[in-house]
């Protein structure tokens, strides 16, 4: 005669895979915001090194013009926003022609900055434009991301103020021999490519991943066995 035992509850705990986004986001945040800190500084160290030791001899150590080294670098951190923000409107399929169009104008303004002399007035309105589309599009991404972009607005505001009213504005007759230029300049200048910078780091730390299928968070899963014999 064959006995059968009652069921016999065997519990099972299965590992939730946790959401990686938030993580992912921060380390993203954190190594840009070490990168922006890291070229900021050498900028700022090696505009002082050409004015006070080498009389600015060096000129691509001088941030004044788009050929130093850190003008390209500025330059460069612009093209990393564009391409970014074409690249999120690819992975996110999410309002990617408002992110595509983003990128194209800031990849237009790359090409008028490294060809032209700057000039605020006529920048104003892509500018703005810009700036209303980064606000716009980033507007329900999470905080310390948004957070980070904005501040990148921010900076970037402060330097287009610096350009058209400061003593180192591109229509200044300030001697570039004084301690005032040069100070107004490393932080005009800097404001400007930490602007980019953060930007960037911003906008592609809240790029989305391809979805997966949900694993409920701490699932705890009993499962009831009957053992026969």
């Amino acid at each position: 005669m064959e006995q059968l035992n009652p069921a016999r509850p065997r519990l099972t705990i299965k590992r939730a895979e946790v959401p990686s986004g938030v993580d992912r986001t921060r380390r993203i945040i954190v190594a840009g915001l070490l990168m922006t800190t890291a070229v900021v500084l050498l900028q700022a160290i090696s505009q002082l090194i050409d004015f006070a030791v080498l009389d600015l001899r060096i000129r691509g150590l001088n941030s004044d013009t788009h050929h130093s080294l850190f003008g390209v670098a500025s330059l460069l951190a612009q093209m990393a926003v564009g391409g970014v923000s074409v690249w999120r409107g690819y992975r996110e399929q999410r309002r990617w022609r408002a992110w595509s169009g983003l990128g194209l104008l800031v990849g237009g303004l790359v090409i008028v900055r490294g060809l032209t002399t700057f000039n605020a007035k006529t920048l104003a309105i892509p500018l703005a434009c810009v700036f209303g589309l980064v606000c716009w599009l980033t507007w329900r991404d999470r905080g310390a991301a948004r957070a980070v972009v904005w501040a990148g607005l921010v900076l970037m505001g402060a330097s287009l103020m610096l350009h058209q009213i400061g003593l180192a504005a591109d229509a200044s007759g300030g001697s570039e021999y004084s301690w005032a230029y040069q100070i107004t300049g490393m932080i005009k200048h800097g404001a400007e490519l930490a602007g980019w910078m953060l930007l960037a780091t911003g906008i592609v730390g809240c790029v989305q991943r391809p979805a997966r299928k949900p694993i409920p968070d701490g699932s705890l899963l009993l499962e009831m066995e009957s053992v026969a014999r």
